[in-house]
């Protein structure tokens, strides 16, 4: 005869602790989601913006990535008659990055603060190397396809090295900073209640 409901034992069970960490690290994900999707929309605004005339707001774009890239037009897509805000190169990296950041909950838990062996990184990184130097030395005329998908590659893994380092970040901040609600004070009591139980 099956037990009754009352003596049922949770297989499962979260503390408070572990809950918080995972709503921390969502938290620190999506973070991260936003700010590679917001690079990703600068990169594509900067054209669309001159195309419009809005000339002080495509320049800003612009120089924001200015430091990072050559930004050189005959190796950048197009769009509404402008260069992107970076290369090829580079847009395959941004849009690589984002894309990992998407995938990386349906690969790795996010709790998980561990980065993958650097091997991973490394071998991801061959394909764009390979294309940068076939081109470097004129054994092969890369393409604007070649530069980004070969670094479209090397973005989304590198995603996979940043996101957890971020996550752990997020994750001391948060556990630093007062709870919502609750006066300081009250944490502090918390505390050294439980510190004197156990």
């Amino acid at each position: 005869m099956p037990a009754a409901i009352s003596e049922y034992t949770p297989q499962l069970v979260r503390d408070e602790g572990s809950a918080r960490r995972g709503r921390s690290a969502w938290a620190a994900w999506g973070f991260v989601l936003a700010g590679a999707a917001s690079l990703v929309g600068m990169i594509v605004l900067a054209p669309l913006a001159r195309a419009r005339g809005s000339l002080l707001l495509s320049q800003v774009f612009y120089q924001f990535f200015h430091a990072a890239c050559h930004q050189m037009p005959e190796r950048s897509f197009y769009l509404a008659g402008y260069p992107l805000a970076v290369c090829a190169r580079c847009t395959g990296l941004y849009v690589g990055a984002l894309a990992g950041v998407i995938a990386y909950p349906l690969v790795r838990p996010l709790a998980r603060t561990d980065a993958p062996r650097r091997e991973w990184l490394i071998l991801a990184a061959i394909p764009t190397t390979i294309d940068f130097a076939l081109g470097f030395f004129h054994v092969w005329e890369n393409t604007h396809w070649s530069r980004f998908s070969t670094a479209l590659l090397l973005g989304a893994a590198a995603a996979f090295y940043v996101v957890p380092g971020l996550v752990e970040l997020w994750g001391r901040i948060s556990t630093r900073l007062p709870r919502r609600g609750r006066p300081d004070s009250f944490q502090r009591v918390d505390a050294n209640l439980r510190a004197s139980r156990g």
